[in-house]
């Protein structure tokens, strides 16, 4: 036997060993995982975006190619999802969202692996765990892994694209183009991190001079044979690629606004505006576990003005800018600055490490702070968590009337159960095929509820729901306590009659009755 032969049997035959560290990795994401199956929610289905996603996984998979008929416009996640529906024969719907909602949770705890390798950027392992720590258990990022949204595929992307990107490995830079591309596939914001790391490119080989752009060529080559055969999909079925039209009319939006003249103090929609919450939301996001150490981690970052940590630095300024642009059109949700946190954590292991270090027994103080950050976590999850158990009453609920409604107002949380519902049964009909009897009627500014009424009538309002939640609007409140005063309406469900701790109830609208009481009170 060659000597060559002798060392690989030897290297067959011994153990694939794990540094310290590494099982420390796999012990917080195994916690992490199991603390997160403990929270699944399991009984309650996909609704809103999430329903969207699975309506075109489940077409992908019906008809085993993409729609021509209908596309979200992002659509790199639901096709991802879809790979998955193929690989199960389950032709249960309720199965088939609880994978959805898996997948998501399971992208969710990996993006912790590639934050981890993104700290070792900055500094050691042992302080690169914290940043494990940070991701796998902050609350934000649990409640939206079950969603079964965009968000946890996009993040584990553009995190893994940053890891490349500082690698230096130039195959792996190139790489991580690739995926940057492919994210914006799933987000059209991942355009913006494909310009960041464009520039960024081109300064890290600077010294190159010319070749720099022959190479950047490639990179565009790259980013071309990824995002035109989508592009060309997009402008088939929605007559617009989707991705560049978006980020035009986001920008052009944009100055539009801010050459906008008024006298008006509270202007919806304007830039001051969308600041002023940018700002709040950024404060919001930090807490409990990122507001200790970013102080710190920032001034740190800036004291050492190197390429990596400059990076980092140019990466979070231009990465609030989509969430900036949402929040001036009132797209009011902190979701759209988690990209973020993979930042929060580098500057936060950075602070940490200074600060610990400073003292004798480091391993000890490490320990408390992991720790710290997950019962702090648990403790703001228990907080802000999603009512589970309403959400499963007001679904139960929702099939309870579905069949005795044809047109309802719009209630937050009920109502989009009653697409869910109609979905559910129809299915495996195809989204486009979906026929949606129920209309759901939203309500802008009104203060009257015989004012909407009669505005919604040819839309198809035919009953009023209402439960007894104090956010709901003043005129539908009073339909809910005060119902005798309300002779036309007649109540014809009562959840609190059926066995729900949630009470809604639902009345008929009595169009007839209704005009013969505004005749004779001459309104």
């Amino acid at each position: 036997m060659h000597k060559n032969d002798l060392n690989i049997s030897k290297n067959i035959e011994k153990p694939l060993r794990f540094s310290k560290y590494t099982w420390i990795v796999i012990g917080i994401l195994s916690l992490a995982g199991i603390i997160r199956f403990y929270y699944f929610p399991f009984e309650i289905p996909l609704s809103s975006d999430a329903l969207y996603y699975f309506w075109y996984s489940s077409d992908i998979v019906q008809i085993e190619k993409l729609p021509n008929d209908w596309t979200p416009a992002n659509n790199g996640w639901p096709i991802f999802v879809s790979l998955f529906f193929s690989s199960f024969n389950i032709n249960d719907i309720e199965i088939l969202m609880s994978i959805q909602r898996g997948l998501s949770v399971l992208i969710s705890i990996i993006t912790s692996i590639s934050v981890y390798f993104l700290c070792k950027k900055f500094v050691s392992n042992k302080f690169a765990i914290i940043g494990v720590a940070l991701i796998a258990f902050d609350p934000r990022l649990m409640i939206n892994s079950f969603l079964g949204v965009t968000d946890p595929l996009y993040l584990l992307l553009i995190t893994s694209s940053l890891v490349l990107f500082l690698s230096n490995n130039k195959k792996l830079v190139y790489f991580s183009f690739v995926l940057v591309s492919i994210s914006t596939l799933v987000r059209v914001e991942g355009l913006v991190i494909f310009v960041i790391l464009s520039i960024m490119f081109l300064i890290k080989y600077r010294e190159e001079k010319y070749k720099v752009f022959i190479k950047y060529i490639l990179i565009i080559g790259i980013f071309m044979v990824i995002i035109t055969p989508s592009s060309f999909y997009q402008i088939e079925v929605n007559g617009t690629d989707t991705i560049f039209s978006r980020i035009i009319n986001s920008g052009n939006s944009l100055v539009e606004e801010a050459l906008i003249e008024t006298n008006t103090v509270n202007q919806k929609h304007n830039l001051i505006d969308g600041f002023e919450v940018l700002i709040k939301y950024l404060i919001w996001i930090m807490i409990p576990n990122f507001i200790l150490f970013i102080p710190l981690g920032i001034f740190l970052i800036f004291q050492k003005r190197n390429f990596k940590n400059m990076f980092i630095v140019i990466l979070g300024g231009i990465m609030i800018i989509p969430a900036y642009y949402a929040y001036t059109v009132s797209a009011l949700d902190t979701r759209y600055l988690y990209t973020l946190f993979p930042i929060f954590a580098v500057l936060s292991v950075m602070a940490i490490k200074k600060i610990v270090t400073k003292f004798d027994k480091e391993n000890i103080f490490l320990i408390i702070i992991i720790s710290a950050i997950i019962v702090s976590s648990l403790l703001f999850y228990e907080y802000k968590k999603i009512d589970y158990e309403h959400e499963k009453e007001s679904f139960e609920i929702m099939k309870e009337i579905s069949s005795k409604v044809k047109g309802v107002n719009y209630l937050s949380t009920e109502s989009r159960y009653l697409i869910t519902i109609q979905t559910m049964n129809q299915w495996p009909t195809p989204y486009s095929e979906i026929k949606f009897d129920i209309q759901i009627i939203s309500y802008e500014n009104e203060n009257n509820l015989e004012d909407f009424i009669l505005k919604s009538k040819d839309k198809g309002l035919t009953h009023i729901i209402i439960d007894d939640d104090q956010q709901r609007p003043d005129f539908l409140k009073e339909v809910f306590f005060e119902e005798e005063k309300y002779t036309y309406l007649e109540k014809i469900y009562d959840s609190k009659n059926n066995g729900f701790n949630h009470q809604l109830k639902v009345f008929e609208i009595n169009y007839e009755l209704l005009n013969l009481l505004k005749d004779n009170t001459g309104t």
